[in-house]
């Protein structure tokens, strides 16, 4: 396509310039600098050597949390690995798996340069984040237990004079659960929260009145084990 030059020279210029700054918008989205967060494409690239079973990924500046899932396992992070005085130009990338069965992280090593594994370790009592896939999981495995329902449909009664009739009506937030970090009030259920990995569920109204019950789920067993009173 050829484009005949504008009369007015300002026009011209402003023409030229928006070009360039496209075409250096499209390069720096194909080349990664070694300092750059993870792209789209590396965080796929990883996620396909390092855990095959994995959805597509999905990533918000340069981390991908809770792309994928099978039966047993959660991809819980990948991430740009920030070794410092890395040599110019090298990138590698952090990925973080959960294994409900074995109740272990693995950490993987991965060089994007080259698509190979450098090292992976396995570790036990470490509990990073939980991802969107597990917030989802602990609010299904509360709801689906009848009694825990009812408990709370009645606190929902209480605080606001109305029925709960569907979960959408509640806001619900969840952060990973230890029992070091109410030592005196888990009961024997709980005290596994740490090896196995847990959630406590924090559960709001629409108006954002907090529950004085929250819930303590266990992934690793799928089971509520307690109800923390505030």
């Amino acid at each position: 396509m050829i484009f005949s030059r504008p009369t007015n020279t300002k026009m011209y210029a402003s023409i030229i310039i928006s070009a360039l700054s496209l075409s250096l918008i499209s390069i720096s989205n194909v080349y990664a600098h070694s300092n750059d967060p993870l792209t789209i494409d590396e965080i796929s690239r990883v996620g396909n050597l390092v855990t095959p079973q994995t959805l597509a990924a999905k990533s918000e500046n340069g981390i991908a949390t809770g792309i994928g899932t099978n039966d047993n396992q959660e991809v819980l992070l990948i991430e740009r690995n920030e070794e410092k005085g890395a040599p110019k130009g090298q990138r590698r990338a952090d990925v973080y798996i959960y294994n409900y069965a074995t109740d272990e992280l693995q950490e993987t090593l991965v060089d994007l340069n080259t698509s190979e594994i450098i090292s992976s370790v396995t570790k036990q009592g470490v509990q990073l984040p939980l991802t969107v896939n597990e917030l989802k999981r602990a609010k299904e495995i509360v709801f689906e237990d009848e009694d825990e329902r009812k408990i709370l449909e009645h606190e929902y009664n209480r605080i606001t004079s109305r029925t709960l009739n569907d979960t959408s009506e509640l806001n619900i937030k969840a952060f990973t659960f230890t029992a070091d970090s109410l030592p005196n009030r888990v009961n024997e259920a709980s005290k596994q929260c740490g090896i196995h990995r847990c959630a406590q569920l924090m559960l709001y109204t629409d108006e954002n009145i907090v529950f004085e019950i929250s819930p303590i789920v266990n992934l690793s067993a799928g089971v509520v084990t307690q109800r923390i009173g505030f």
